[in-house]
């Protein structure tokens, strides 16, 4: 099948499947669209046949040779490999991009911070208005539940429980969990809301802009990225994550508990902070013990 129209036709029709039948996030569906028009203009670039292996394959060649990063590629790969099962999911053909080989990933441990570096960073957002307030809050909820960005942008006045004792939570596939607050986030929200209360009553975001529209991810990274100054470490929402769930194995929190507050669907990917704890294990053992 070459380049043409057809394969524009089957490229919306899998972003339709993702979106509607799959349910997977705006920002999977945003990355898949990317990387088929990417992959589209190679095949056209190079007046290849776009649903064949060995085009695949000198495309991910091509990414090699730009240098592009592993966890970039294996993205493309995971793309082009659900495209190939979606196009022969009602059929005997087999999947043209099954043979695609990911990049083994370079196992790296989660960036976070301890509580002492917490506080620090907390503190650059402490000022006496209605926008340091929003963004304490919003930082001791990331904490406190260890919610992905996406869910805390998502987050509607609706989804807090009354006494602000649990927030619901959607996450990847319009999956809910039931999550508990923390009384020191519980105390923020609180302040928050008391002003968020007489503004634009049809905005129903927890979080919201100045303008009063509801904050997206982007905008609450930029907000994180503020504190950075104060220490040697870039902080992310997803780094807020990372401590919410060292924090908890450190104190003994069960692994299959994490893993709920979490939202994981795999123990496995809740393990990767096991190795954390035990990194940090390791280093106080080798500074404190006399024979280390």
């Amino acid at each position: 099948m070459g380049l043409d129209s057809e394969f524009e036709r089957l490229r919306k029709d899998f972003l339709r499947y993702v979106h509607i039948e799959r349910q997977l996030s705006p920002n999977t569906g945003r990355s898949y669209d990317q990387t088929l028009r990417q992959y589209a203009a190679f095949c056209l670039d190079h007046q290849l046949r776009s649903i064949e292996l060995a085009t695949a394959r000198r495309y991910l060649y091509a990414l090699y040779e730009q240098q592009a990063s592993k966890s970039t590629i294996a993205q493309k790969v995971s793309c082009l490999k659900q495209f190939g099962r979606f196009l022969t999911r009602d059929t005997d053909a087999v999947n043209p991009f099954e043979g695609l080989k990911a990049p083994k990933r370079t196992q790296s441990l989660p960036t976070f911070l301890v509580p002492s570096e917490y506080e620090r960073f907390l503190e650059a957002f402490r000022t006496e208005d209605t926008l340091g307030n929003r963004n304490v809050a919003m930082i001791e909820l990331l904490y406190a539940t260890g919610i992905r960005v996406s869910e805390l942008a998502g987050l509607n006045l609706q989804d807090l429980d009354q006494d602000l004792e649990y927030v619901h939570v959607y996450g990847k596939g319009r999956k809910e969990r039931i999550t508990p607050i923390g009384s020191f986030a519980r105390q923020t929200l609180q302040v928050y809301l008391q002003e968020r209360r007489g503004k634009d009553e049809k905005e129903q975001a927890v979080f919201v802009s100045k303008s009063g529209r509801r904050l997206t991810t982007d905008g609450i990274r930029k907000i994180l990225k503020k504190g950075d100054h104060l220490l040697s470490k870039h902080v992310t929402p997803h780094a807020l994550r990372h401590s919410f769930a060292t924090d908890l194995l450190e104190r003994g929190a069960d692994l299959r508990a994490v893993q709920e507050l979490l939202g994981h669907a795999s123990l496995s990917t809740t393990g990767q902070y096991t190795h954390v704890t035990t990194e940090r294990l390791r280093h106080v053992y080798q500074q404190a013990h006399p024979r280390a």
